[in-house]
Formats: C-alpha cells, sequence, structure tokens
C-alpha cells in the first residue's frame, strides 16, 4: 500500500509502468501474431481442399479465415500475453534491472501492479471478442459454407478436379477453359434409382436454364451406362444431352443465427438460461456461458504465475522455467476444455465443472507468487527442476562411468 500511495494511487502510470508495458506489448504482439497464424493455417489448408473440391472460388477462403479469426484469438490472446510477461522480466533479470531495483527499494508488486492492469484490459478485450464478437463470425463463417459449399455449385469447374455437388453428383472434365463453362474430357459419376450410373462425352457447357433460374450442363458426343448389377449393364450413347439435375444459382437463405448455443453472444446465452423454455438443453447453455468467462477473467491472474517463473539469471533455469509455464498453460486450458465438455454432456453441475480449473490456476498462482517475493527467481518450480536436473546428472555421470570401466 506503501507504494502505491507514493507512486501516486494504482491507476497512475509511473515511469516504471511505462517501462514494463513497452517491454511486454512488443514481444505480446509479436508471439501473438505468430500463434494466431499458426492456428489459422492448418485450416486455411483444410478450407482451400474443401473449396476446391465443391468447385467454389478459392477467393472465399479470406472471408472464411476472417471470420475464424476472433475464435482462435480466444486462445492466442493468454499464450501471446504469456510469451510477452515471461519475455519482458527475463529482459529485467538478465540485465540486472531487476536486483537494481529491488536493491533501491522498489518492490515486486511495482513490476507486477502494470502486468495485472494489462491483463484486465486484454480480460475485458476478451469478453467482448469471445463473447460478443465470436458468435456472429460463427454464424457468418457457417453461411459462408453454406451458399458457397454445401448448397449451391458455382458452375466453375476447375480442370482434373474432382467436384462433388449436390445429390451425390461427382463431376470432373480434362480440359476447363478460362471461364470455367467450356469442358472437355467430362466425367460424370452417380446413383440414381438403384443404379450406377457413368457419364462420358467429349465435350460439355454449363449454361443457364430458358427461366434463367438455376444452372444447367449440356453435353455432347458421349456415352451414359447404367449398371444395375446385372452381367451386361444398359448403354446409351447421344450426340447431344442435357443432364437432368439443374443447380441453383444461389442457396436459398441461411436459418437464422442461434441454431446451436455457440452462435449466441453472453447476453443471449444469459438470457436463454434464466428461459422457462431455452432454445437449447439448460447444461449446454452453463457449459458455453460459463467456460468463456472462465477463460477471459484468467487473464488478469496470468502474471501471477509467469511472474515468479521469470525471474531468474541463469540460463538453464530460464529455459526450465520457460517449458513450465507452457505445460502449466496447457494445463490450465485443457483442464478448462474437459471441464465444459463435462457440462455440455451434464455430467456433474455446469458451474461447478467450468469453474474448478478456473479457481485451482488463481490459487496456485496466488501461492507460487506469495511464496516468491522473498527470493526473487527460486520457486518451487525451480527447485523441483534443479532437482530433476540433479537426478538426471547424478544418473548421466554414473552410466558414463560405467561405460568407462567396461571399455577400460
Amino acid at each position: 500500500m506503501a507504494d502505491a500511495r507514493a507512486s501516486g494511487g494504482w491507476f497512475r502510470l509511473r515511469l516504471l509502468d511505462r517501462y514494463v508495458l513497452a517491454l511486454t506489448l512488443r514481444p505480446m504482439l509479436m508471439s501473438l501474431g505468430v500463434v494466431l497464424t499458426a492456428l489459422l493455417l492448418e485450416r486455411v489448408l483444410r478450407l482451400v481442399d474443401m473449396l476446391a473440391t465443391a468447385g467454389a472460388p478459392i477467393i472465399l477462403v479470406v472471408s472464411l479465415s476472417t471470420n475464424l479469426i476472433p475464435h482462435y484469438l480466444g486462445f492466442a490472446l493468454p499464450a501471446g500475453f504469456a510469451l510477452g510477461i515471461f519475455s519482458a522480466v527475463s529482459r529485467l533479470s538478465l540485465g540486472a534491472e531487476l536486483e537494481a531495483m529491488l536493491a533501491s527499494g522498489v518492490s515486486i508488486q511495482s513490476v507486477l501492479r502494470p502486468l495485472v492492469a494489462l491483463g484486465c484490459i486484454l480480460s475485458l478485450i476478451s469478453i467482448l471478442v469471445v463473447g460478443y464478437l465470436a458468435p456472429y463470425c460463427r454464424y457468418a463463417y457457417r453461411d459462408i459454407i453454406n451458399s458457397s459449399v454445401a448448397y449451391a455449385w458455382r458452375a466453375h469447374a476447375p480442370a482434373a478436379t474432382f467436384i462433388s455437388v449436390k445429390d451425390g453428383l461427382t463431376i470432373t472434365a480434362d480440359e476447363v477453359d478460362k471461364t470455367g463453362r467450356q469442358l472437355k474430357g467430362v466425367f460424370i459419376q452417380n446413383r440414381d434409382q438403384g443404379a450406377d450410373v457413368v457419364t462420358s462425352s467429349v465435350a460439355g457447357t454449363l449454361e443457364l436454364t430458358p427461366d434463367k433460374t438455376q444452372i444447367q450442363l449440356k453435353l455432347h458426343n458421349g456415352v451414359v451406362v447404367r449398371d444395375y448389377g446385372a452381367a451386361r449393364p444398359s448403354t446409351l450413347r447421344f450426340q447431344e444431352l442435357v443432364l437432368d439435375k439443374k443447380f441453383d444459382l444461389q442457396a436459398p437463405p441461411f436459418r437464422p443465427r442461434g441454431g446451436n448455443e455457440r452462435e449466441l453472444t453472453l447476453s443471449e446465452l444469459w438470457s436463454e438460461m434464466n428461459s422457462p423454455m431455452p432454445s437449447s438443453p439448460l447444461n449446454e447453455l452453463q457449459a458455453e456461458f460459463h467456460s468463456r468467462l472462465a477463460r477471459s477473467l484468467s487473464l488478469p491472474f496470468l502474471p501471477l504465475l509467469i511472474v515468479p517463473l521469470s525471474m531468474t539469471m541463469r540460463r538453464n533455469a530460464r529455459v526450465g522455467n520457460a517449458a513450465a509455464s507452457a505445460v502449466l498453460m496447457v494445463l490450465f486450458h485443457n483442464a478448462l476444455q474437459i471441464g465444459q465438455t463435462f457440462a455440455h454432456k451434464g455430467i456433474g453441475w455446469a458451474p461447478l465443472d467450468c469453474w474448478a480449473p478456473f479457481f485451482v490456476y488463481v490459487a496456485f498462482a496466488l501461492w507460487l507468487y506469495r511464496t516468491s517475493t522473498d527470493r526473487p527467481g527460486d520457486t518451487v518450480v525451480s527447485r523441483a527442476l534443479d532437482r530433476v536436473r540433479r537426478v538426471i546428472e547424478s544418473l548421466t555421470r554414473r552410466v558414463g562411468a560405467r561405460l568407462q570401466a567396461a571399455k577400460s
């Protein structure tokens, strides 16, 4: 309290606060970008494959990826914040700045204060993104999938690519012109009235129907083979054939938002939870509501966990503490995910399933911080790592001595 009064209160940014925040924000933003890109990259590759298979424009991957950013930001934000804190405090320790500050009477709380304040700001941002923006983006993502992949075929057939369209129809062509409408070497496979139907033709044309509401495929110089399982399949040769299946230019309007609890905002989830006739099972609504809040509210307590583990000048200890920090973060977020899964399946009481990992995490972070302020850099985690390292070194020496004795 004395330190806070001397500095003019908790809401005034001192020179030290600005310095700590500057050291934290740059690596945090860089690592946030790296983590977010890594999370999106694997999904983008799957989206490109899905769009190409459906014959949809590949450019749609931009819209789909943009709508995925709020979802992945909820996972990337804690990781980026943790890396920023570890980088900033480690830099203070390695440059002997932390020792100089402690020697001059500046407490660890002075370093922690701006980081906790930043965690509170990031927590509010996380609530806005995960609680309100992500549901709308998730609905927009599913709307794009419905209109461009699941329902309508855009009448663009990439060459040498099997396109799966509605009614179990598979189409491919050896050559396609720049418009995607003139095809050569067309092959079509589908199932009709219990028979496997294969249609091949020298050429084909995608064109509008006479009423200009649908797309039809007109084939030239080909053959239709129907296999009913008999000894000899039925064969029909044609000079010109219009495929009996038509393709809509546009998909019908997508369902209203809210068909899934993950498309509801926090306010809407709260209203549904207190509704006499909720749109989804109560346990599913509670699981989504409490898990979002627990994940977002964990950010202000993250400095309590990371700061003690980053206050060390030994290189080996720093690497070990960084690995321990990553493991603890992964354990916490996996525990939150497991709790959400249990709550979603109705196993136990949903608020307890979602908040129990949060309170264990907060209690451990507070205990780790309180037991490390007297001797910065000396924590129960670092001592455990030192014991493990000594055991490994002892075993290595014994094995080396035995091998040396066996050689002599």
